[in-house]
């Protein structure tokens, strides 16, 4: 960037847009800072919306920056509420948003994902919602409210199992299902998925994987019939769920300008392939530590350093963000579940089950790339700590570090040993 740039421009108002902010001034910047934001509310944390859906948090906690104007006031930007992002000519160095023209010298994409609605008949009945939004949680909240007695959740993600959750502890009758052939199935190994299921059977919940929804029809008198491709089954519930996953907000984006795939890609400054340009959060294809590979890894706080990171440079610095790796931390009905690192391309795994709980670790080649826990949370934080080091391991004998603290090492193999 210039030393002489006087005019930011963030497009999304979420938390790497406050942490781009937060970058920003405490690199030095002094010019202007325009946050382009989708909607009017505050910025809030997308996985904490089905806590409040389920009455476990109230409504301020999904805000953790509380009001909008603490957010971004505290950076002296200047927030454009329900000005979503247009057409952005990156190399021009142009933003239209809500029908105007910005000029800007830096740039950061923040634009967050939005959940994905299938294109069926009935997607937009009453009694049909998504789970992403601040809107989608009220309006669960409010269904809820009406004492639904059955649901049908479509999405075997941890969002979705959430509902699941809140619909059982409700007393409802509660089917889960999927395309997918089993629950979580990017994070759980096939062996654990099963292990999972299992409880949830025992628990009184109908699982249907392998199973496409196909439409969903308004009941007269009340009521929904949700209908499956490629069988003559359909279910009758009171509400429906869609929580089968997101996608990143990029249509703004010029993709002949700017390279992207499922998300805008950055190097480890979270520039992309125009300078003065960065990208970060659910948008942004980062740095898998494991993989190596550019991914987009949908976590509040891999949001939050990206973001700062994106800030730090847009005002001149030279800070780098080296990644993260996938973690899927959720406790529901009892339970807990932990998938750590990449538990698909693994060529060898090690299984232990005891007395409620189970551990799978994979290995690439002998080195550890992951595991799966299922009521091992304790275990699971060392695990996935010892592993992010582990990662970061050949970076640091570069840069004349160490590798895992002997700490770290020690808990690591009592772990893998136990």
């Amino acid at each position: 960037m210039s030393a002489v740039a006087k005019k930011a421009c963030i497009i999304g108002n979420g938390g790497a847009a406050v942490e781009a902010c937060r970058g920003l001034r405490e690199s030095g910047f002094d010019g202007d800072i325009d946050v382009f934001a989708l909607g009017s509310l505050p910025p809030y944390n997308p996985m904490l919306t089905s806590y409040y859906a389920a009455g476990k948090i109230p409504y301020a906690h999904m805000f953790p920056y509380g009001a909008s104007d603490t957010a971004f006031g505290k950076y002296r930007a200047r927030v454009h509420r329900d000005s979503p992002a247009e057409r952005l000519f990156a190399r021009e160095r142009r933003l239209v948003a809500a029908g105007e023209e910005f000029l800007f010298d830096t740039c950061c994409i923040a634009s967050g994902a939005s959940p994905i609605v299938p294109p069926i008949p009935g997607a937009t009945l009453p009694g049909v919602h998504a789970m992403r939004t601040v809107e989608d949680a009220v309006a669960v909240r409010e269904a809820m409210d009406r004492k639904p007695r059955s649901a049908l959740v479509v999405g075997a993600s941890m969002v979705g199992i959430k509902l699941v959750e809140l619909f059982w502890k409700a007393g409802m009758e509660v089917t889960l299902a999927d395309l997918a052939e089993r629950i979580f199935p990017l994070a759980a190994h096939p062996d654990c998925s099963r292990v999972i299921e299992d409880r949830l059977v025992d628990k009184g919940i109908d699982l249907r994987f392998g199973c496409a929804l196909e439409r969903v029809d308004a009941v007269p008198g009340g009521g929904l019939l949700a209908s499956f491709k490629d069988s003559t089954h359909q279910i009758a519930v009171d509400i429906v769920i869609l929580a089968i996953g997101v996608r990143a907000n990029l249509g703004f984006v010029n993709r002949d300008e700017l390279e992207a795939r499922q998300g805008v890609l950055v190097d480890p400054h979270m520039q992309t392939n125009v300078p003065g340009v960065y990208a970060a959060g659910d948008c942004a294809q980062g740095m898998n530590l494991l993989t190596g590979e550019q991914q987009i890894i949908g976590l509040w706080a891999n949001a939050r350093n990206q973001g700062f990171t994106a800030g730090c440079n847009m005002a001149g610095a030279s800070r780098e963000y080296a990644g993260e790796i996938l973690h899927n931390i959720t406790h529901f009905m009892g339970m807990d579940f932990v998938g750590i690192g990449d538990v698909g391309t693994g060529n060898s795994s090690t299984t232990e089950q005891g007395d409620g709980w189970f551990r799978k670790v994979f290995y690439r080649d002998g080195q550890v790339v992951g595991a799966n826990f299922v009521d091992s949370y304790t275990e699971a934080g060392v695990f996935k700590n010892a592993l992010v080091k582990q990662a970061l391991r050949g970076q640091a004998l570069d840069k004349g570090g160490t590798t895992l603290t002997p700490l770290q090492n020690h808990l690591l193999q009592a772990i893998l040993k136990r």
